[in-house]
């Protein structure tokens, strides 16, 4: 078991958290980007499962480093914060790039069935990082960040792999799997993101920043060529106006925000029961959903203010049915962002099923600054911050 399959325990998450505050923090700038192994210790907080769920939240995270250093000391690592949320704002913004790798994803089935994606996947393409690497992912649901970097550049521009299945396979077995951040991570990697611009990992690099565990000498491609984006993309003005308009409230808790709310704000909790379904996740991905999942049940099992129903999101029917015998015809939710949750409340909504969103705070104060590239956003973190009352 690793570290980072209990932070499905928000205890787990807070204390790993004041531990990294406490004697890692400082060195995080200039370390941050070696992977030694998950046999040894690395200079990253490895909160990202617990984040990515809000099992423990961004303002959070943010508020107890800030509470122990100037935000000048620790920028890189609120930077770092901070790059998840542009990511899920600038998806906000062009919700086109989801629908369109969902699209791709489901007509490439005949690639699957070529012999380097096959040995890509099994870890058989004779580079022995990468085949470290993927094994290690489908084992432990977890590589770091700057390895992620390195699997997706040999991925596309060595393996000349589509990034649209890459990104796939991280999303089926990351714990951290995040819709918006992989998948435009990987656009990245491919040169689409950042129009002309992609991202080339080279052998000195890997076996600088893997201490010379690996050095694929001669292995890797010497050039990337960055792919084109077939349509221009035009930005989606958001409304980020939290809209809750029944008198007797029911609130839907799903997988993606799993933060306690205050149950005397509502009569009635519908909390999702069992991960989705919709799109495939290794079974250490539906482990760690699960037991989050059971973590926030019992919180408000325990807490005894209102009624509690555990319900399966992909039953329409059921959920239906649980709001009618109630007296209700909708129910409001943490705004989930695009990806596999906000596609299922979709599909509540098409059958006639009422679903207010509440936005937070935070979403609403960086999403807005989202919608071209991330130094423009840059610069207006410490501004925001202060408004949220983060330092």
């Amino acid at each position: 078991m690793t570290f980072y399959s209990t932070l499905y325990k928000r205890n787990e998450a807070e204390s790993r958290l004041q531990n990294f505050t406490n004697s890692l923090v400082h060195k995080y700038a200039t370390s941050r980007n070696f992977d030694y192994g998950r046999e040894n210790e690395n200079v990253v907080s490895g909160l990202s499962p617990a984040i990515n769920r809000r099992i423990i939240c961004e303002w959070e995270a943010i508020k107890c480093v800030l509470n122990t250093y100037s935000y000048e000391s620790v920028e890189k690592l609120v930077q770092e914060i901070c790059w998840r949320t542009y990511w899920k704002g600038y998806l906000e913004h062009y919700p086109s790039i989801w629908a369109n790798y969902l699209n791709d994803v489901k007509h490439m089935k005949d690639i699957k069935k070529n012999q380097t994606y096959i040995d890509a996947i099994n870890g058989n393409t004779g580079i022995k990082c990468f085949d470290y690497w993927i094994k290690d992912l489908v084992q432990n649901g977890y590589l770091h960040n700057h390895t992620r970097m390195w699997f997706a550049s040999i991925w596309v521009h060595t393996l000349m792999l589509p990034w649209q299945l890459g990104a796939n396979i991280f999303l089926e077995h990351l714990i951290d799997g995040d819709p918006a951040s992989n998948t435009l991570s990987w656009r990245w990697v491919a040169g689409i993101h950042t129009k002309g611009k992609s991202y080339l990992a080279y052998p000195e690099n890997i076996k600088k920043y893997t201490n010379g565990k690996f050095y694929p000498v001669n292995q890797l491609a010497t050039h990337a060529k960055a792919l084109n984006e077939e349509a221009p993309l035009l930005p989606k003005q958001l409304n980020l106006d939290s809209k809750i308009k029944s008198e007797k409230q029911c609130l839907l808790v799903h997988e993606t925000d799993l933060s306690f709310n205050n149950p005397n704000e509502c009569d009635i909790i519908f909390i999702q029961n069992n991960p989705l379904n919709n799109l495939k996740k290794s079974s250490v991905v539906q482990s760690f959903i699960s037991n989050a999942l059971k973590e926030i049940q019992d919180k408000y099992n325990n807490n005894q203010k209102c009624d509690v129903v555990l319900i399966n999101l992909e039953d329409t029917k059921m959920i239906k049915r649980l709001l009618n015998e109630r007296g209700l015809n909708s129910l409001y939710t943490n705004y989930p962002a695009l990806g596999v949750v906000n596609d299922q409340i979709q599909k509540l909504k098409s059958e006639n099923i009422i679903v207010d969103y509440k936005y937070r705070e935070w979403d609403r104060s960086f999403w807005p600054h989202s919608s071209k590239g991330f130094f423009k956003l840059k610069s207006k973190i410490p501004k925001i911050l202060k408004q949220l009352n983060c330092m």
